[in-house]
This record gives C-alpha cells, structure tokens and sequence, in this order.
C-alpha cells in the first residue's frame, strides 16, 4: 500500500470555495448548469486538476474532465468525480465533494509519488440535478451514449441546451473525452439518516434503487362552493387526497423497502369559491426491488380508481417516467471494500435511494459508489452537512481504491 494521504484541510478549503460560488442569502448554493456559477466553479475545479497533473477540457456535454497519465497509454483509463451543479439553494457537499475528492486523490497519488498504469480520469459532471434542463444526468448521459437531442431539449423559457452548452466557457479547450473507461468510482454523502442513524462512517452501494413517477389526474364537476350541498358534490380534490394518503400507507406497508411521493398537486379552477373540477397529482416511487416496485405502481393505480369512484369523479393514469434498479458492479465493491479494509475501516453494504451519475455509467463501465453520512440525513438543503472528518475518510478510501482497480490484471 502507497502512503499517500489526503490533505483534509485542503480538501475542506476547496469545498469551501467551490460553496461561495453561487452563495445565497440562506446560506445554500444555487449553481444551475452551463451559467455563469457553473462556469466559475469549472475555472477553479480546472485549476486544481492542473495541479494535480491533468491535462483538462471540456466535452460537447459541457462535462468538465482531466486526464492524469498512465504509465501504459494504451490502457482505459480508471475514472473519479461527481457533478458540480446544484439542485436551487442546494448544499457544499452534494456532488462536489465527490468532483473535490477525486481531485484530491490525484493530488495525493502524485504527492507520493505513485504513478497508476492507467491515465485517471477526473470527472466533474453537468445537469445531475435536472434543475435546468429537467433531464438529470444528461452530462453523464452524453458521455454513455444516451443522451437526447440537444437542439431540442429546451429550459423552461424555451431556451435550447446546445445554445446553453454553446455559451458555457469555463476557460478550458473543448475536447473529447477519453473513453472506454476501465472502470468508475464515485464518492457522495448518503443524502439520507441511515449512517449516522447506524453510527457507520463508510458504506458501499450495491444498488441505485429504481424510479416510478405517474400522474393522475382527476375529474368531477366545478360549481359553487355555496350553494352546493355536500352530498351534491364531486369535488375533485377530494379523491386526489384520497390517494395523496393511500400513497403514504401503501409505501409503509412495505417496511421501509420503498418510498412513496406526491410532490405536486395542481387544482382547477384554483378559486376560493369554486368545487375544483380538476386536480392532477404526480406521484414517484421508489425501491431497489424491481419487482416490488412494479407492483407498488399498480397498486396505486388501483388506489386511484378506488379514490375516484368514492367520489363519484373519473380519474386518467398517466405514467410519466421510469428506470429500474441497477446493481452496481460487485467486483468494484470488492475493491472499495478491500481499500477501507487496508486503512483499518470497515464498511457497510446498502442501496442508494437517490439516482446519480454512477446510475448511468454503469451501463457503459464497471461502477462503483462510496458513501459517506449526512449529518441528520439533510440533503439538497442549506442545512445540508457532512463531517469534514468523513468527506476526508471516504477521500481516502476513493484513492486507495483507485490504486487496487489500477492493479486489475488485464487492463
């Protein structure tokens, strides 16, 4: 085992500057994709790539990317990093911890003087969150071969994504980024209680849990709010409540191995006088179970057709988007596991409940994710928290596993 070592207070600096870039009055971050925040956050991130020996560019996905040298070019390069966006007055810690850390790792790589058999990729994606282009992950999208057309991806106020990705200049030369990748390893607070709530500093994730969204939408009849008599009524509203409270009994029903969501409702005609004849709720689920999430769909669905003839309304079920669970690499969760073991740490083994860029490289690439807590399971928050002592940890155990996947025999 090499003895390079990570600089925590470098490590905490760096994350501290990246956290002024977009500050908000709350004390969170707002870093929107290919805007001028995210351009700056890429100037200084290009920078710290260059110190740790990277050549870098920027991809046609607006990712920005350094490559440290391997001792055999003619290998793939073994890959590192994370997004740099935010989610609107998000945290410090979400995704550019994992982008700091990766860089950090190089850094302490070439501090000890370890030179890898592969080039190292550093990676600091865009448009994780979907927060612009209401597309998460198109950034790691693009570099998987799955991404949309870009002249026809628009924001809301209808500007299109080339145009954005166009403008986006962080003071780096466009390129192509190098690829098949040899492997893919991120790092990334859990976002979620779980950790701290088990007293674990480490976790490897073994999957990233699969996603349902759906919207109903549900039709009774606007009239007075006066005059109406309650038995007269077919109030809309009141089945899309129904469901909103048969979600939160069906997801607990399955003892904590699903989520379930209503994150909107939007009601019509929206008066303070006027019975809502229309009310559209959209719905997510989540599991790592794809069977169980499968049938979590459909039992909503029939919850839904129960709410709208309880109230004597009509109901449509539109599903809007899913993706199924994905088991990360297992012989990458080996290596992490194995590193946290050198350094004298054990690990924990758990599913991520949030989707992230390693979701979509793992398609492409042998994919592993490290997790570290979030200090009362706050995320995509100003409130948001991790320990410098952890993000510092699971730097550490990043670059250890960095070392064992560049020793996989055969490339």
């Amino acid at each position: 085992m090499s003895g390079a070592r990570i600089r925590e207070d470098r490590l905490r600096a760096r994350l501290t500057a990246l956290g002024a870039v977009g500050r908000t009055a709350e004390g969170g971050v707002t870093r929107l994709s290919y805007r001028a925040e995210h351009a700056e956050a890429a100037r200084l991130t290009a920078g710290w790539m260059r110190e740790a020996g990277a050549e870098v560019g920027v991809d046609r996905w607006g990712n920005l990317f350094g490559v440290v040298p391997g001792a055999d070019r003619g290998l793939a390069p073994v890959a590192a990093g994370s997004h740099l966006d935010t989610v609107p007055n998000g945290g410090i810690f979400d995704g550019a911890l994992g982008v700091v850390a990766a860089v950090e790792a190089a850094a302490a790589l070439r501090g000890a003087g370890v030179a890898l058999r592969h080039p190292l990729l550093l990676l600091a994606f865009a448009e994780e969150e979907g927060a612009s282009f209401s597309l998460g992950c198109l950034g790691s999208r693009g570099v998987a071969g799955r991404a949309p057309d870009l002249e026809s991806l628009t924001d809301r106020a209808g500007r299109r994504a080339a145009d954005a990705i166009r403008a986006f200049d962080p003071g780096v030369p466009r390129m192509e980024m190098p690829g098949p990748m040899a492997a893919y390893l991120e790092l990334h607070i859990e976002q979620g209680p779980v950790l701290e709530r088990r007293r674990t500093p480490l976790a490897a994730v073994d999957t990233i849990v699969g996603i349902a969204r759906m919207a109903f939408v549900f039709r009774g009849e606007p009239n007075h709010a006066g005059t109406t008599p309650m038995d007269a009524r077919r109030d809309a509203l009141w089945g899309a409540a129904d469901l909103i409270g048969r979600v939160r009994e069906i997801a607990q029903a399955t003892q904590g191995r699903a989520v379930g969501t209503v994150g909107q409702c939007a009601v019509s005609p929206g008066a303070a006088n006027v019975i809502p004849g229309r009310a559209e709720v959209t719905v997510e689920a989540r599991s790592d179970d794809g069977r169980l999430l499968d049938g979590l769909c459909a039992e909503i669905a029939r919850a839904a057709s129960a709410s709208a003839g309880r109230y004597g309304l009509e109901v449509e079920h539109h599903p809007w988007w899913s993706e199924p669970p994905l088991p990360l690499d297992p012989r990458v969760r080996g290596e992490v596991t194995e590193a946290a073991r050198d350094l004298g740490w054990s690990m924990v083994t758990m599913p991520s409940w949030a989707g992230h860029d390693a979701k979509v490289l793992a398609g492409v690439a042998p994919t592993g994710m490290i997790f570290v807590p979030s200090i009362r399971g706050i995320s995509h928050s100003p409130l948001e928290e991790t320990a410098w002592e952890d993000a510092a940890r699971g730097a550490l155990v990043l670059c250890r596993a960095l070392e064992r996947l560049d020793a996989w025999k055969g490339g």
